[in-house]
């Protein structure tokens, strides 16, 4: 199924405020969406304590009251939210601000959403209950680029019986606003940087491949891609310069917007897997296995990665479409090697044993009926496979 109603060609209400310093402001902007704010962010994500005490001095000021929420330490569990959406209905709270990486933007888009409905998060991610009410008014604040996750209308949960990451998508979820600062992630490291950055790739990729992409969402994931493909080394090179590390800033941005729409696919589907068995994070998973699920679908999807090849500054001129195709997968590879990104999951240490595992909760996530062709699950095992 798609993100959003398959009447729906193009959504995005999101507001999205993109500045360089400007964690400063956030006080005037909350200040229209509620005045008792709670701010969600993971223990392991609490990144930036300058920045965090600036943006908590801003709000301060505009609202009746602002609380920290830092219970999460890591991955968040059904009963992480739970306890969160407690704290937000107890508190009376009229506004979420997640602030943080991958797992506390998806904590605050869950227990924005739980805050307003007599729901458990088992019964909205396994029992598949539907919200009958809009969830708080969410503004995130990402720490770094979220390869789009910051924008769009899904998020991911891990159980605590099966310890399986769940995945739900659902048009409130939303967020109101995206406020999104460069100056916040400007500490990240060279490999950071270098992660996150294809992860955008990789999403942009994803969005681009699904059946339900569009014009629209293809020339935001194509822009993306172009803008991570200029911009990536030259943020490494020049880590102070913060001009590069706001085109990757823009990119993901643009990659959120697209598959907000169109779904992100397999590339996806196999990094929550990946995350949920292993120790990688969703950055590193997704950077392993884009060209293995690139290669994967070279062949069904041939005139789409001539799009991407030619985003990638590959001259396509006087070749077959196919040959054309081939030059997006190693326009891929060629940033691979000037970054040294390892392109193995054994070079993790992940274990071959995992792999079937990782193959079968892959399937099983909903959103993968947006790809270009039918996927067995032995199929997906054979991606992983060659990823190894």
């Amino acid at each position: 199924m798609p993100v959003l109603p398959e009447w729906i060609n193009f959504q995005f209400p999101p507001k999205i405020h993109f500045e360089i310093d400007c964690g400063y402001k956030l006080g005037s902007f909350v200040k229209n969406i509620g005045s008792r704010v709670v701010l969600i962010t993971t223990q392991k994500e609490l990144e930036n304590a300058e920045e965090l005490s600036i943006i908590k001095t801003s709000l301060e000021k505009h609202a009746e009251g602002v609380i920290i929420y830092d219970d999460i330490v890591d991955r968040v569990h059904f009963k992480d939210l739970d306890s969160c959406a407690h704290f937000l209905r107890i508190s009376n709270a009229d506004c979420v601000v997640a602030y943080g990486s991958f797992e506390s933007v998806n904590a605050g888009k869950a227990a924005a959403l739980l805050a307003t409905n007599d729901l458990f998060a088992e019964e909205l991610l396994i029992g598949k209950k539907q919200p009958k009410k809009k969830g708080l008014p969410l503004i995130v604040v990402p720490t770094k680029p979220l390869l789009g996750n910051e924008c769009s209308p899904f998020f991911s949960v891990v159980d605590d019986k099966d310890k399986n990451r769940k995945y739900f998508a659902h048009e409130w979820a939303f967020p109101e606003l995206i406020v999104s600062d460069p100056k916040i992630g400007a500490g990240m490291s060279s490999s950071e940087t270098a992660k996150t950055g294809i992860s955008i790739l990789s999403a942009a990729v994803d969005s681009i491949l699904s059946k339900y992409a569009n014009e629209i969402t293809s020339s935001t994931a194509l822009r993306s891609i172009e803008l991570i493909s200029k911009n990536i080394v030259p943020a490494i090179r020049e880590p102070r310069n913060l001009g590069p590390k706001n085109s990757i800033y823009a990119a993901s941005l643009l990659a959120g917007i697209a598959q907000s729409t169109s779904s992100l696919g397999l590339c996806y589907a196999l990094s929550l897997a990946v995350t949920t068995v292993t120790n990688l994070d969703i950055f590193q998973s997704m950077s392993i296995l884009l060209p293995h699920v690139m290669e994967y679908n070279l062949t069904s999807s041939a005139g789409k990665y001539v799009m991407i090849a030619r985003a990638l500054d590959e001259d396509v001129t006087n070749i077959s479409v196919i040959e054309a195709a081939i030059k997006a997968v190693e326009g891929i590879r060629k940033i691979y090697l000037e970054l040294r990104i390892p392109q193995r999951l054994s070079e993790y240490e992940v274990k071959k044993i995992d792999l079937p595992g990782i193959a079968t909760l892959a399937a099983t996530y909903s959103f993968l009926d947006c790809l270009p062709r039918e996927l067995p699950k032995n199929e997906i095992e054979t991606i992983l496979v060659a990823a190894f």
